[in-house]
Protein backbone atom coordinates (compact mmCIF):
# COMPACT_ATOMS: atom_id res chain seq x y z
CA UNK A 1 0.00 0.00 0.00
CA UNK A 2 1.39 3.39 -1.03
CA UNK A 3 -0.22 6.44 0.54
CA UNK A 4 2.10 8.96 -1.10
CA UNK A 5 -0.89 10.64 -2.77
CA UNK A 6 -3.13 10.69 0.30
CA UNK A 7 -0.65 10.99 3.14
CA UNK A 8 -1.27 14.74 3.46
CA UNK A 9 -4.98 14.02 4.02
CA UNK A 10 -4.24 11.46 6.72
CA UNK A 11 -1.71 13.70 8.48
CA UNK A 12 -3.98 16.78 8.30
CA UNK A 13 -6.98 14.79 9.54
CA UNK A 14 -5.07 13.49 12.54
CA UNK A 15 -3.73 16.97 13.32
CA UNK A 16 -7.25 18.43 13.23
CA UNK A 17 -8.55 15.69 15.55
CA UNK A 18 -5.74 16.37 18.04
CA UNK A 19 -6.16 20.16 17.75
CA UNK A 20 -9.88 20.10 18.54
CA UNK A 21 -9.33 17.51 21.26
CA UNK A 22 -7.13 20.04 23.05
CA UNK A 23 -10.02 22.54 22.91
CA UNK A 24 -12.30 20.18 24.85
CA UNK A 25 -11.48 21.75 28.23
CA UNK A 26 -12.61 25.17 26.99
CA UNK A 27 -15.65 23.71 25.24
CA UNK A 28 -16.83 21.96 28.41
CA UNK A 29 -16.14 25.04 30.55
CA UNK A 30 -18.34 27.16 28.27
CA UNK A 31 -21.35 25.22 29.62
CA UNK A 32 -20.91 26.65 33.10
CA UNK A 33 -19.28 30.00 32.44
CA UNK A 34 -21.42 32.95 33.44
CA UNK A 35 -20.53 34.93 30.34
CA UNK A 36 -21.82 32.21 28.05
CA UNK A 37 -25.38 32.38 29.41
CA UNK A 38 -28.17 34.65 28.35
CA UNK A 39 -29.66 36.46 31.32
CA UNK A 40 -33.02 35.62 32.80
CA UNK A 41 -35.56 38.37 33.38
CA UNK A 42 -38.62 38.53 35.60
CA UNK A 43 -41.34 41.11 34.98
CA UNK A 44 -43.43 42.45 37.88
CA UNK A 45 -46.97 42.95 36.59
CA UNK A 46 -49.73 44.98 38.29
CA UNK A 47 -53.01 43.31 37.28
CA UNK A 48 -55.15 46.12 38.81
CA UNK A 49 -57.26 43.34 40.41
CA UNK A 50 -59.21 42.84 37.20
CA UNK A 51 -59.34 39.89 34.76
CA UNK A 52 -58.84 42.29 31.83
CA UNK A 53 -55.35 41.77 30.45
CA UNK A 54 -55.43 45.11 28.63
CA UNK A 55 -55.17 47.14 31.83
CA UNK A 56 -52.21 45.13 33.21
CA UNK A 57 -49.07 47.18 33.69
CA UNK A 58 -45.44 46.13 33.95
CA UNK A 59 -44.08 47.96 36.98
CA UNK A 60 -40.59 46.50 37.21
CA UNK A 61 -38.20 44.22 35.34
CA UNK A 62 -35.58 42.44 37.36
CA UNK A 63 -32.63 40.90 35.61
CA UNK A 64 -30.12 38.40 36.83
CA UNK A 65 -28.26 35.28 35.84
CA UNK A 66 -30.09 32.00 35.87
CA UNK A 67 -28.63 29.14 37.86
CA UNK A 68 -28.51 25.55 36.76
CA UNK A 69 -29.48 22.39 38.65
CA UNK A 70 -29.29 19.05 36.90
CA UNK A 71 -29.16 20.67 33.48
CA UNK A 72 -32.30 22.77 34.09
CA UNK A 73 -32.10 26.54 34.49
CA UNK A 74 -33.99 28.38 37.23
CA UNK A 75 -34.37 31.95 38.38
CA UNK A 76 -34.26 33.01 42.00
CA UNK A 77 -37.58 34.83 41.94
CA UNK A 78 -39.83 32.03 43.17
CA UNK A 79 -39.60 28.30 43.77
CA UNK A 80 -39.17 26.02 40.77
CA UNK A 81 -39.24 28.96 38.35
CA UNK A 82 -37.99 27.24 35.23
CA UNK A 83 -36.76 29.44 32.42
CA UNK A 84 -35.18 28.34 29.15
CA UNK A 85 -31.74 29.90 28.87
CA UNK A 86 -30.10 29.36 25.49
CA UNK A 87 -26.36 28.98 25.51
CA UNK A 88 -25.61 29.43 21.83
CA UNK A 89 -21.85 29.52 22.18
CA UNK A 90 -21.83 26.24 24.05
CA UNK A 91 -23.82 24.63 21.24
CA UNK A 92 -21.54 26.31 18.69
CA UNK A 93 -18.53 24.84 20.48
CA UNK A 94 -19.96 21.32 20.41
CA UNK A 95 -20.87 21.67 16.73
CA UNK A 96 -17.43 23.10 16.01
CA UNK A 97 -15.68 20.07 17.49
CA UNK A 98 -18.11 17.55 16.02
CA UNK A 99 -17.93 19.02 12.51
CA UNK A 100 -14.15 19.35 12.62
CA UNK A 101 -13.76 15.71 13.67
CA UNK A 102 -16.28 14.54 11.08
CA UNK A 103 -14.52 16.39 8.27
CA UNK A 104 -11.13 15.17 9.51
CA UNK A 105 -12.35 11.56 9.33
CA UNK A 106 -13.80 12.13 5.86
CA UNK A 107 -10.48 13.66 4.79
CA UNK A 108 -8.62 10.62 6.13
CA UNK A 109 -11.01 8.32 4.22
CA UNK A 110 -10.40 10.26 1.00
CA UNK A 111 -6.65 10.06 1.66
CA UNK A 112 -6.78 6.29 2.00
CA UNK A 113 -8.88 5.87 -1.14
CA UNK A 114 -6.69 8.05 -3.37
CA UNK A 115 -3.57 6.48 -1.86
CA UNK A 116 -4.61 2.88 -2.36
CA UNK A 117 -6.29 3.11 -5.77
CA UNK A 118 -3.14 3.80 -7.77
CA UNK A 119 -4.63 2.40 -10.98
CA UNK A 120 -7.29 5.13 -11.13
CA UNK A 121 -6.90 8.45 -12.95
CA UNK A 122 -4.04 10.50 -11.48
CA UNK A 123 -5.88 13.79 -12.11
CA UNK A 124 -9.00 12.59 -10.26
CA UNK A 125 -6.89 11.37 -7.35
CA UNK A 126 -5.10 14.72 -7.09
CA UNK A 127 -8.37 16.68 -7.26
CA UNK A 128 -10.01 14.53 -4.59
CA UNK A 129 -6.97 14.82 -2.32
CA UNK A 130 -6.60 18.61 -2.56
CA UNK A 131 -10.35 19.27 -2.32
CA UNK A 132 -10.44 17.22 0.90
CA UNK A 133 -7.53 19.23 2.29
CA UNK A 134 -9.33 22.49 1.50
CA UNK A 135 -12.60 21.25 3.06
CA UNK A 136 -10.96 20.11 6.32
CA UNK A 137 -9.39 23.57 6.69
CA UNK A 138 -12.32 25.74 5.54
CA UNK A 139 -15.34 24.10 7.17
CA UNK A 140 -14.65 24.66 10.91
CA UNK A 141 -13.20 28.19 10.57
CA UNK A 142 -16.50 30.03 11.16
CA UNK A 143 -17.29 28.17 14.39
CA UNK A 144 -13.71 28.53 15.61
CA UNK A 145 -13.83 32.29 14.98
CA UNK A 146 -17.09 32.81 16.87
CA UNK A 147 -16.23 30.46 19.74
CA UNK A 148 -12.81 31.95 20.51
CA UNK A 149 -14.04 35.48 19.91
CA UNK A 150 -16.78 34.94 22.48
CA UNK A 151 -14.34 33.22 24.83
CA UNK A 152 -12.02 36.24 24.80
CA UNK A 153 -14.75 38.89 24.91
CA UNK A 154 -18.31 38.39 26.21
CA UNK A 155 -19.53 41.27 24.03
CA UNK A 156 -17.92 39.83 20.92
CA UNK A 157 -19.59 40.54 17.59
CA UNK A 158 -18.50 38.92 14.36
CA UNK A 159 -18.23 42.25 12.55
CA UNK A 160 -17.18 42.44 8.93
CA UNK A 161 -15.27 39.13 9.27
CA UNK A 162 -18.65 37.35 9.40
CA UNK A 163 -19.13 38.19 5.73
CA UNK A 164 -15.96 36.20 4.99
CA UNK A 165 -16.21 33.22 7.36
CA UNK A 166 -19.84 32.33 6.61
CA UNK A 167 -19.20 31.68 2.89
CA UNK A 168 -16.06 29.74 3.85
CA UNK A 169 -18.23 27.20 5.69
CA UNK A 170 -20.49 26.75 2.67
CA UNK A 171 -17.51 26.45 0.34
CA UNK A 172 -15.92 23.91 2.69
CA UNK A 173 -19.06 21.77 2.72
CA UNK A 174 -19.40 21.86 -1.07
CA UNK A 175 -15.70 21.11 -1.45
CA UNK A 176 -15.93 18.01 0.75
CA UNK A 177 -18.95 16.85 -1.24
CA UNK A 178 -16.92 17.11 -4.46
CA UNK A 179 -13.94 15.40 -2.84
CA UNK A 180 -16.12 12.47 -1.75
CA UNK A 181 -17.69 12.23 -5.21
CA UNK A 182 -14.25 12.16 -6.85
CA UNK A 183 -13.05 9.63 -4.26
CA UNK A 184 -16.02 7.39 -5.10
CA UNK A 185 -15.20 7.62 -8.81
CA UNK A 186 -11.53 6.88 -8.03
CA UNK A 187 -12.53 3.85 -5.96
CA UNK A 188 -14.79 2.43 -8.66
CA UNK A 189 -12.28 3.20 -11.41
CA UNK A 190 -9.38 1.69 -9.48
CA UNK A 191 -11.33 -1.45 -8.60
CA UNK A 192 -12.40 -1.89 -12.23
CA UNK A 193 -8.86 -1.40 -13.59
CA UNK A 194 -7.31 -3.79 -11.08
CA UNK A 195 -9.92 -6.44 -11.91
CA UNK A 196 -9.20 -6.06 -15.62
CA UNK A 197 -5.44 -6.25 -14.99
CA UNK A 198 -5.89 -9.47 -13.06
Amino acid sequence: MNLSMGNKNVVLGLLVIVLFLTMSVHIERSASQHGFHAKAAAAVVDTKNTPDLLDDQVTDVRKGPAYRTGGIYFTNYYAASYVPVPNNYYFTAYNMRLNAWLFALLGIAVGFIVGVQRQASLALRQWASWLAVAAVILYPIRDVYFFWGRWMDQNFSGGWVSQVVYPMKFVGGATMGLALLFALIVFVQGAKNSREAA
